[in-house]
């Protein structure tokens, strides 16, 4: 994978962003459309600052600080959990000293995971993810959810890493009919990235979520990430190539800006990369829900290696369980109940490299 020069930036085009009061079924029909959508104030409204004037501001503050902690403790190499330089996908089993997030934010261990937990439990991300994911946003359609996974995007601070054009459960190998065929299953989940700070490191192709892919599309697929460039801690230079248009690119790429206090829902099977600088402070909160279906189908095991893959074993204890916000209490019982209908299975891993 190569990268053109500056002048040649990926598509620049500003998708349209809405808020949690739109009507549900536009914000369902822009998801659908695009595989992707982009809301406004996902950090304001939330249950657990209801009665404060700015609520917004004053939870992504909260949330800053215990976002900056957990990453101190990950630099340091005191978080066991976490996406190093050097990896795109699990398992994380090298340690570069570098790091690209940080995982399981909800772990008892990890500092403010309470805070963390009354985000993941709050309104509005709890409800528009209902929306998108095709529930009622009422308490009887979350209690179909599942619980998973919830994680923080960081900047890397001594290297440039980019991740490979990819869709999260279908490997770029696969045949016309079985992407066909993979495409017919559903999701059974949404994932989302809630900015703290104004991020522009996700790469889009709209639409990808739900079609085959074109020739230049499969090309990007199959196109390898460049290497990890080193290099002096805070400083630029040789490496901001990757945050530009890269020859790999699809046309109708997409660069998703969003701005603090925005966040992105998107489908796992849209087809993305990203660019990870160490000149650009990133902290953004990356997780995603599931809901129950078909125990035994093909969507469900593929569900399910997406989520387990990451090792949630941790999640079993039913201290854990019960000390989660009421609202997350059923759907972490749904998360149990799919990883012991896969104990003992080896689902392997849904990407490599």
């Amino acid at each position: 994978m190569s990268y053109s020069a500056p002048d040649a930036p990926s598509r620049d085009v500003t998708p349209r962003v809405y808020s949690s009061h739109d009507p549900p079924a536009a914000l369902r029909e822009a998801y659908e459309r695009d595989g992707f959508v982009i809301l406004t104030d996902i950090f304001s409204n939330s249950s657990m600052n209801a009665k404060k004037e700015d609520a917004q501001e004053d939870l992504m503050n909260q949330l800053r600080v215990a976002a900056e902690d957990t990453v101190t403790l990950t630099r340091k190499g005191e978080w066991p959990y976490r996406r190093v330089v050097g990896k795109q996908f699990p398992p994380f089993n090298i340690d570069s000293k570098d790091y690209w997030g940080v995982q399981h934010l909800l772990h008892p261990s990890c500092p403010h995971s309470d805070l963390f937990a009354e985000f993941y439990a709050s309104s509005p991300l709890l409800d528009v993810s209902a929306i998108l994911i095709g529930l009622d946003p009422s308490e009887e359609g979350v209690r179909k959810m599942q619980l998973e996974l919830f994680n923080l995007l960081i900047n890397p601070t001594t290297h440039y890493f980019a991740l490979s054009w990819h869709r999260d459960d279908i490997r770029p190998e696969i045949s016309i009919d079985d992407e066909r065929k993979a495409l017919r299953t559903p999701t059974h989940g949404i994932q989302w990235n809630a900015a703290l700070y104004d991020d522009d490191c996700l790469f889009v192709v709209p639409g990808t979520h739900r079609r085959i892919r074109t020739h230049e599309e499969k090309q990007a697929n199959h196109a390898k990430a460049p290497e990890a460039k080193k290099c002096a801690e805070g400083y630029g230079g040789a490496g901001e190539e990757l945050d530009v248009a890269c020859s790999a690119d699809p046309p109708t790429t997409l660069r998703v800006k969003l701005k603090a206090g925005e966040a992105v829902f998107y489908s796992q099977r849209i087809l993305h990369r990203a660019s990870y600088l160490p000149t650009k402070q990133r902290a953004t909160l990356h997780g995603c829900y599931g809901c129950t279906g078909e125990e035994h189908s093909a969507a469900a095991s593929e569900r399910a290696r997406n989520v387990l893959q990451h090792g949630v074993e941790w999640m079993r204890d039913e201290a854990f369980g019960a000390g989660l916000p009421p609202r997350l209490q059923p759907m972490w019982r749904n998360l149990i109940n799919m990883e012991r209908q896969n104990a003992g299975k080896s689902l392997g891993y849904s990407l490599e490299g």
